[in-house]
């Protein structure tokens, strides 16, 4: 996080004073004749700048559209969206535009299951032919086939109360009856339902000189829906508040704050009256961060109700403007890169407390997003893909380290393994356990061997020239500075600590590495001596990393539902043959931390 300070924004449109145009106005220009649409003025404000490059935890953003069909969703515009949720630190992105049939399944086979963990496909119904007697049990149908394969949710876009209309030119109301059993549906198969209904309150004023929104409507006549055409917004609220009360098994996402920013004491009004319904905050920063007390008081009182969402297909600086808003106390900035211009006003920071972020993040949308009914689904976060692994590491009370991983608290704990980086080599395996406790975390490995490769004696030396063990510790990814440690067979090792610019690193020793900042290791080996050159079958390592070594690294200590991003290696150098391993795939160097795997403390 980089805080400096500049002029940045617009300024508030207020009644002014006329200004001569001797002195305000270009050359030849009259300024007294400017025309609203053309008046762009540049704020004197100079208020603090944060950079936030990366969000305090892993992101969900449950409301996208990143189209659907494979002639949409090719393989290049899908790693386009992974480099920038990469650079942004957005774990998984919820596409809302899977459509049904064909156009369901290609989206599912080009998002969902070609990278697992990383995007959720909504599905859609099909509102054609709704004046048929049998379009409810066709749709039900579908909608079942849609879950079935493998669709996450099911999305109403604004239209319905809106535009879709019987043939006698009815509007289909939310609460229409015939949509009775699609909630039900979705309470049968525990699939969350994200609903747009409405717009924001100025686009159901008349488009005068009053309409606050009166550039962005100008821009875009269509979405003015002011006149007899059209329902009034308070009409469409009550409406979907009725299908929200009738179907309480059902979950409800109102998107966009539920459509009424403008007004959180309603909002408030629905989340109090209705447990089954929730808020998503997607393209309404500019609401939200101009009201910033209302609105923190909202978020820390309904955190676990509320989601991150951006609708902007994934940019990293459009991600960055919702944490900016979300993390920082910054005053008077401008939001319209998080998704569009919207209103002519600045928004403020609302720098909400850590177990707030954390929810509203990741933690709501992983509760409600997980809640699917097939059991043999593989949750959101245990989802691995080769650019991202996931590792749960279980809580522990504190035990004593004795090389072999004979104490009981490891008898539980699942083996993972290490992957073998080239097809070379020597076949040997590498293994490894973690648990945590109150007061360090436990790191164990385990890997077959024929001979003990290290001739090295001393700490602090350049043991990854040897047979070595490592692990890397990134605790926070808002700062490029990670934990790194190896260990040889003979016991010996190298803490450090790495800050990585850019791919410029450099370690830096532990000062008074000693007492309770000291880190408990011992190594034991199989079927030989454990001294150099020595014939061998394989060689253990045992680990215990205080909290208080760690601590300059920041979300230090861990707590149930912490994610830090890690990485563990082996190399092995016998008889001239340099194989190595890793968990999480990196490229030629081990120093390629955006692409760490994920540590999530149980």
């Amino acid at each position: 996080m980089l805080k400096t300070c500049c002029r940045y924004g617009f300024v508030l449109l207020s009644a002014c004073a006329s200004i001569s145009a001797a002195t305000a106005a270009e050359p030849g220009e009259d300024i007294q004749k400017l025309l609203l649409r053309d008046w762009q003025p540049r704020s004197m404000m100079v208020t603090d700048v944060t950079e936030i490059e990366r969000p305090m935890f892993p992101v969900i953003d449950v409301h996208n559209h990143l189209g659907g069909g494979k002639p949409t969703l090719t393989p290049d515009r899908v790693a386009g969206y992974l480099k920038e949720m990469n650079a942004a630190g957005v774990q998984t992105v919820v596409n809302l535009d899977g459509g049904w049939g064909d156009r369901l399944r290609e989206t599912l086979a080009a998002l969902d299951e070609a990278h697992p963990g990383r995007f959720l496909t909504f599905a859609l119904i099909n509102f054609e032919g709704i004046d048929e007697s049998d379009w409810t049990e066709r749709e039900v149908k579908r909608l079942k086939e849609s879950f079935a394969a493998g669709a996450k949710g099911l999305k109403f876009h604004k239209s319905l109360g809106l535009t879709v209309r019987y043939k006698d030119g009815r509007l289909m109301p939310v609460d229409d009856p015939k949509l009775d059993p699609v909630w039900a549906t979705c309470a049968e198969y525990d699939r969350p339902v994200m609903i747009h209904t409405s717009d924001p309150a100025a686009f159901f004023t008349p488009l005068d000189r009053h309409n606050e929104r009166w550039h962005e409507l100008n821009e875009h006549p269509n979405w003015l829906f002011y006149g007899d055409r059209f329902p009034s917004r308070e009409e469409l609220l009550a409406q979907r508040e009725r299908a929200v009360a009738r179907h309480p098994d059902t979950t409800f996402i109102g998107a966009h704050c539920g459509n009424n920013p403008e007004n959180l004491q309603e909002v408030a009004r629905m989340l109090d009256s209705y447990p089954n319904f929730h808020v998503d905050i997607d393209a309404r920063i500019s609401e939200l961060g101009r009201q910033p007390y209302t609105a923190r008081k909202f978020f820390i009182k309904y955190q676990d109700r509320i989601l991150f969402g951006t609708d902007t297909p994934p940019r990293r600086e459009a991600f960055r403007i919702y944490y900016r808003f979300l993390e920082t106390d910054d005053e008077y900035f401008d939001c319209s890169a998080s998704h569009h211009l919207q209103g002519f006003w600045m928004i403020y920071g609302v720098f909400l407390p850590r177990e707030v972020l954390e929810k509203v993040y990741y933690k709501n949308a992983e509760r409600l997003l997980l809640a699917a009914a097939d059991p043999q689904e593989a949750p959101v976060a245990a989802a691995t893909t080769d650019d991202e692994k996931l590792l749960h590491v279980p809580r522990t009370d504190d035990f004593k380290i004795t090389g072999d991983g004979s104490a009981a608290a490891w008898q539980d704990v699942p083996w993972t393994a290490l992957n073998k980086r080239e097809s070379k080599g020597h076949d040997y395996d590498a293994r490894i356990k973690m648990l945590y406790s109150d007061s360090g975390v436990y790191v164990l490995f385990t890997g077959t061997d024929a001979k003990v490769t290290a001739t090295m004696t001393e700490d602090f030396a350049d043991l990854w020239n040897e047979d070595v063990f490592e692990f890397f510790f990134w605790t926070d990814e808002r700062q490029p500075l990670y934990f790194e440690y190896e260990i040889s067979p003979l016991g010996y090792e190298l803490p450090i600590l790495v800050p990585n610019r850019d791919g410029e690193f450099l370690g830096w020793r532990p000062w008074h590495y000693e007492g309770d900042r000291k880190i408990q290791k011992a190594t034991t080996v199989t079927g030989g001596k454990k001294a150099s050159g020595e014939s061998i079958e394989s060689w253990t390592a045992e680990m215990y990393v205080p909290y208080k070594l760690l601590t300059p690294l920041g979300n230090v200590p861990p707590k149930p539902g912490t994610r830090w991003r890690a990485n563990f290696y082996r190399v092995d150098y016998d008889d001239g043959t340099s194989t190595s391993w890793d968990w999480a795939r990196v490229g030629p160097s081990f120093h390629e931390y955006q692409k760490f795997g994920t540590l999530v403390f149980d």
